[in-house]
C-alpha cells in the first residue's frame, strides 16, 4: 500500500525548491524523488527525515495527522521503534496477527518490523498512528508525546 502525502508538495513549492533541487538535497535521483512524491514508492525513513528536518516540520505534520508544525529535528532511533511498536501493540490487547491485519500484510512481516528486521514503510506506521492515534515522530523516538498534537 502506497500513500501520497500532499503536504510533501506543498512545502517543498512553498519555498520554490524544485524536485531536482529537492533530490539533491535528499541525495537522491530525481526520478526517485518524483515517485515518493507521487506515491508511487514509499518514502525511504531516513529520506523522509532528512526532509521534515529540513522544513522544520514533524512526521505528524507532514502526514496530515496533525496541523502543528512542531519539529523535533533528531534522527530516527530505530531501536526504539521497533520497541514502541512492540509496546503499544501490547498496550492495545493485540495479537502481531491483529496488528498485522490492521496492515494488510502477513504476520512474519509485522514480526520482521518489531524484530528490526526490516523497518517498516512510512505508509504502514501512518496507518498504524491512526488506529492507535499515536504519534509518528513518538514512534520513531524523535517525541516522547504519545499523543498526536
Amino acid at each position: 500500500m502506497l500513500l501520497t502525502f500532499k503536504r510533501i508538495t506543498d512545502l517543498r513549492t512553498d519555498n520554490d525548491i524544485s524536485q531536482r533541487q529537492m533530490a539533491k538535497i535528499l541525495n537522491i535521483s530525481p526520478d526517485n524523488y518524483y515517485d515518493y512524491e507521487h506515491g508511487r514508492s514509499n518514502f525511504p525513513l531516513e529520506k523522509l527525515n532528512i526532509f521534515v528536518n529540513y522544513f522544520n516540520v514533524s512526521f505528524d505534520y507532514i502526514t496530515g495527522l496533525s496541523d502543528t508544525k512542531m519539529n523535533y529535528n533528531n534522527n530516527i532511533d530505530y531501536n526504539i521503534l521497533y520497541k514502541r511498536l512492540k509496546e503499544v501493540r501490547k498496550s492495545n490487547y493485540l495479537s502481531q496477527h491483529k496488528a498485522a491485519s490492521i496492515l494488510d500484510d502477513p504476520q512474519s512481516t509485522y514480526w520482521n518490523y518489531e524484530k528490526g528486521v526490516s523497518v517498516i514503510p512510512i505508509s504502514k506506521l501512518y496507518l498504524l498512528s491512526k488506529y492507535y492515534n499515536i504519534s509518528i515522530d513518538y514512534f520513531l523516538g524523535k517525541s516522547n508525546k504519545k499523543s498526536i498534537l
